[in-house]
């Protein structure tokens, strides 16, 4: 763990995980053991718990729990009010465009992107662009539909944008790595 250096968060702590990458199709046959549904690990503030990759923009970029100026340093951020990778619901991730998210806005309707977290591979499908001013909570709010909502600022010579880009994407497939309390293994 690595604390950060004083910045108006006094006390946050980092933390950094180890996730494993190994996409599904590499998985010898003989290890794959996965499940519909499964425990889910909760987060702290701060916390790296997911990688999210991107073939079709080639990024791979680690999600950390929570948003602060520190943690947009370092990767991407999953808004809390959002629910936690592989809840029902709507997972909303932001990073800075200037780094991160620089090639956001290149992503394109049916793109793949693949968030991987110590409990489980959750692979999601561009449905949508979006754009909208930073004041529209429209995409960031609570869904009853598995969602993940990708965004960042629009690039600008000088200052900040009021402007938001971004994609949703559709849950396309879920794996588990453990089973939900009361599934049988098999």
């Amino acid at each position: 763990m690595k604390i950060a250096p004083s910045s108006g968060l006094e006390g946050l702590v980092i933390k950094e995980n180890q996730i494993e990458t190994t996409p599904v199709s590499e998985i010898p046959e003989e290890e794959q053991k996965f499940y519909d549904t499964g425990e889910i690990i909760r987060p702290s503030f701060g916390e790296q718990y997911a990688v999210l990759q991107c073939e079709a923009i080639s990024l791979s970029v680690p999600v950390y729990w929570g948003s602060s100026a520190e943690l947009l340093e370092r990767g991407a951020c999953q808004a809390s009010s959002s629910v936690v990778i592989g809840e029902k619901g709507n997972s909303v991730i932001d990073a800075n465009v200037n780094t991160f998210f620089a090639d956001l806005n290149k992503l394109e309707t049916g793109d793949s992107i693949t968030l991987y977290t110590s409990y489980g591979i959750f692979e999601y499908q561009v449905s949508e662009k979006i754009q909208f001013l930073n004041t529209d909570k429209k995409y960031v709010l609570p869904t009853e539909d598995d969602r993940l909502t990708l965004y960042t600022c629009e690039a600008q010579v000088l200052g900040t944008s009021d402007n938001r880009t971004g994609v949703t994407c559709n849950l396309i497939s879920r794996k588990f790595y453990n089973p939900a309390e009361g599934e049988a293994e098999s």
